[in-house]
């Protein structure tokens, strides 16, 4: 092994973490494989000693007395376990067979009820997605992971999940983002920083559809993506991914391109993963310069402050150079440290910290269709300078009577310095205990107890949050409590009951209210899964959504100090099937689900500002309680594995149809009085919606269609991956109107006339393992080059063509 200070540091602490001599205790056997020939060079651990099998598939594991879990690992074969309590001189035997992991297709997901689920067995409709779908599509930020998952799709990086968001300008995500069980989302604005969530170490991604507010909180009211990243097994792992891309010119560049030469991307990413004596160690990080896809200010100042145009055909590539709209470079460090052998059996703590610095140029609208797409209306980009990083330390003890406890905390740091006087820092302290305990100390076969208590603490000073108070310092504190019970009974049902009590407050503003959910799983046949579920969500409005004023161009941002928590139910039912048809193996699951929301906050266009002193006559975007609406539909998806002979075709497919209406298109969420007091107009739903046919909910898409293919034979891999999204049916009227009475030139008019649909956007991806340590893939997204815009002013990227090359050692 190779030597260095830090690594001699960790095993000097395993040693002197070590207080037991007593090793006479074995755990021996063979290692199978199903056709009953040994696995020779297989991995045996309980996490502190690793043996591997010799060459007829045997080994010995000398341990100390008490409770192990001991690990089984082969590259290709899925992973087995063996639970075992040794006293003192005790032999123990074990004899795992190792199964294909083609064959492995039961998932494993801790999300749904924060213990170690079989997927099938959930009580709520889950999604899970694989590392390999991630690092073989060249994903650069997770969100282009994320919108491959059926019913999930993002509009400006902010996730809906079965359409419970609209466009909101960043602010109050209803989707709650974690890592390994631990909230991201910013502290004032409740908003995801995609860029910095880890991809190079993924266990898997599980993404739960429908409010999940007992477990996870305020924010997961249409649902949750949960990040897991993994530890290291017996075997070290060092992994080095280096990708450079291209983008093609858009298909309108006669009209639209505005700059010379050729738009690219860069991406280094790094891991290394190693046990070191009773220490699990894990570095990685990423290096990104992107151009973007837009084009360039068109002025810049010169040194005697004039505006001066830029000379786009001498700007060469660099991938440290933040000159286009849309262009970001960033380099993102993080470090896990966890002690498993500390000398107290059951006890492990760690630390977790990850830190990104990155600046970047991003544009809200475009100047104008067609010969402005690539470009940023007057005022409307903004420089960011950024630095965000956590720091994660916690300790876990599971007890001799099997009771799991844990303490995480967090504390997340988020400073956007932004060059329009608009920058905000925010501070989060966030503390979570949580205690587990199975029935069977009590001789409850199948119960499983989970409680816990969250503490959470934002403090946050921006300019851009000055409506609370002028200096535009705000405090955000949350306090909650949560209880679920889960039992199996018998063999077949499975059944759920929890509850939480959330207390919020924001400066002097406070609201607090229980949630309660329940479920239940049913094997009704040998493969078949049927499922009912009923939770309730409460969602307090973030610091950003209440306090933030700012203007980008002629677009002006209001705060809303009156503006109400929103509550939310969701009712679902749903049936999965395992198939097994010749070769391929799989399940389909089949859901309809139905939300209903009170007091619903949607960002929304009108006049809510000084008519004569504001910009477009006081008109602007502001959060508002618009009343009740509900969302129904259903949705349908597919994962499986087909395997002829030495190929394998994996597949994830999903449709999902929505129904978002208001149930109060009347109601005036804003109210224009005369001087008797007497209401004389306002803001409703329908005066302020494009198209009102069948209330539809503005800025969403009622149809989904998710699908992705990877075909694998040797060497050789294959894909293809197709996402579609009907076109928003109905947005704010004033986006045109403002158009229409000649005060913007936005094109936005002429545009969607020219474009009633949304494409089907098709990549596509191919490589090859050159060895056991090198790999070689082409990835190509948005393969047909489609120009389109999800939502109205902003472009979506054209064709980007990445090679990349991987190498990794294990």
């Amino acid at each position: 092994m190779r030597c260095s200070l830090f690594a001699a540091l960790l095993t000097l602490g395993g040693l002197l973490g070590d207080t037991s001599t007593s090793w006479a205790q074995t755990v021996q056997g063979r290692v199978l494989d199903g056709t009953n020939q040994p696995v020779i060079g297989a991995y045996l651990t309980n996490g502190v000693v690793t043996v591997a099998t010799d060459m007829d598939g045997a080994y010995t594991l000398e341990l100390k007395p008490g409770q192990h879990t001991i690990m089984c690992t082969f590259i290709g074969m899925s992973k087995q376990e063996f639970q075992v309590e040794l006293t003192t001189g005790q032999t123990a035997q074990w004899n795992p067979i190792m199964t294909s992991a083609a064959e492995a297709l039961g998932l494993v997901v801790v999300s749904a009820g924060r213990f170690e689920q079989d997927a099938s067995e959930v009580t709520v409709s889950l999604e899970v997605l694989k590392p390999a779908l991630v690092e073989n599509k060249a994903t650069t930020t997770l969100e282009t992971a994320i919108e491959q998952t059926p019913g999930v799709s993002l509009v400006d990086g902010e996730p809906q999940i079965r359409s419970g968001s609209g466009f909101s300008y960043g602010a109050g995500s209803r989707v709650m983002v974690l890592v390994d069980d631990l909230p991201v989302l910013s502290g004032d604005a409740g908003r995801p920083s995609w860029g910095f969530l880890p991809l190079e170490n993924l266990e898997q991604i599980e993404i739960i559809k429908g409010a999940s507010s007992v477990l996870y909180g305020s924010a997961a009211l249409s649902g949750v993506i949960n990040i897991r990243t993994r530890y290291p097994d017996a075997r070290p792992l060092t992994r080095v991914s280096l990708q450079h891309g291209v983008y093609s010119d858009p298909r309108s560049a006669e009209e639209s391109k505005y700059w010379d030469g050729t738009l690219q991307q860069s991406n280094l990413r790094f891991l290394h993963s190693q046990q070191l004596g009773g220490w699990d160690v894990v570095i990685g990080g990423n290096l990104l310069g992107d151009d973007g896809f837009k084009g360039p200010e068109i002025y810049q100042d010169s040194v005697g402050g004039a505006l001066v145009p830029v000379d786009t055909a001498s700007m060469n590539y660099n991938p440290f150079n933040v000159n286009r709209f849309g262009a970001n470079s960033q380099g993102r460090f993080n470090v896990n440290l966890r002690r498993r052998d500390t000398g107290i059996e059951g006890l492990k703590f760690g630390l977790n910290t990850n830190w990104q610095f990155g600046e970047s140029l991003n544009t809200l609208i475009w100047e104008r269709a067609y010969d402005g797409l690539y470009g940023s209306t007057d005022g409307a980009a903004t420089r960011t300078r950024q630095l965000v990083g956590t720091v994660d330390p916690y300790i876990e003890y599971l007890s001799p009577r099997g009771t799991q406890h844990s303490f995480r905390n967090r504390w997340q740091h988020l400073n956007n310095d932004n060059d329009n006087d608009q920058s905000n820092t925010s501070n989060v302290f966030y503390s979570e205990y949580q205690v587990q305990q199975r029935g069977d100390v009590w001789g409850v076969d199948g119960l499983v107890l989970t409680a816990g208590a969250v503490q959470q603490l934002t403090r946050g000073t921006a300019e851009l949050y000055n409506g609370g108070n002028p200096e535009g310092i705000n405090t955000a504190t949350n306090r909650s409590a949560y209880l679920q019970v889960d039992q199996k009974a018998g063999e077949r049902l499975n059944l759920s009951l929890g509850t939480r009590y959330e207390h919020f407050s924001i400066n002097d503003s406070t609201a607090a209210k229980p949630v309660f959910r329940a479920g239940l799983n049913f094997q009704a046949g040998q493969a078949s899964w049927l499922r009912a579920s009923v939770g309730q969500g409460f969602r307090f409005p973030t610091i950003a959504e209440k306090f933030i004023r700012t203007g980008l161009g002629p677009l002006q941002v209001y705060p809303n100090n009156e503006l109400r928590p929103e509550t939310a139910i969701n009712i679902e039912a749903g049936f999965k099937q395992g198939l097994k048809m010749g070769g391929f193996q799989g399940f389909l699951d089949v859901a309809g689900f139905y939300q209903e929301y009170d007091n619903f906050i949607e960002f929304t266009f009108g006049q809510w500002g000084n008519p004569v002193t504001d910009a477009l006559a006081g008109n602007g975007f502001r959060s508002l309680n618009t009343g009740s609406s509900r969302v129904t539909g259903w949705e349908t998806s597919l994962m499986g594995r087909a395997t002829w002979g030495e190929a394998t075709l994996d597949v994830l497919a999903g449709y999902t149809y929505t129904n978002p209406v208001s149930l109060t298109p009347d109601y005036l969420y804003s109210v224009i009085t005369n001087a008797a007091g007497d209401t004389i107009g306002g803001a409703s739903y329908n005066n302020t919606s494009l198209d009102t046919t069948g209330q539809v909910l503005k800025y969403r898409s009622q149809d989904l269609v998710r699908f992705d293919a990877e075909l694998r034979r040797g060497p050789w891999f294959i894909g293809a991956s197709a996402r579609y999204q009907s076109a928003l049916q109905n947005i704010d009227a004033a986006w045109l109107l403002f158009e229409q009475l000649g005060v913007v030139d936005w094109g936005l008019e002429t545009w969607l006339a020219d474009n009633p649909k949304l494409p089907w956007i098709w990549d596509f991806r191919a490589g090859i393992n050159l060895s056991d340590h090198h790999k070689m893939s082409l990835v190509v997204s948005n393969l047909t080059n489609a120009e389109y815009s999800i939502r109205p002013l902003a472009i979506e990227s054209p064709r980007l063509v990445n090679l990349v090359y991987t190498y990794e050692i294990k």
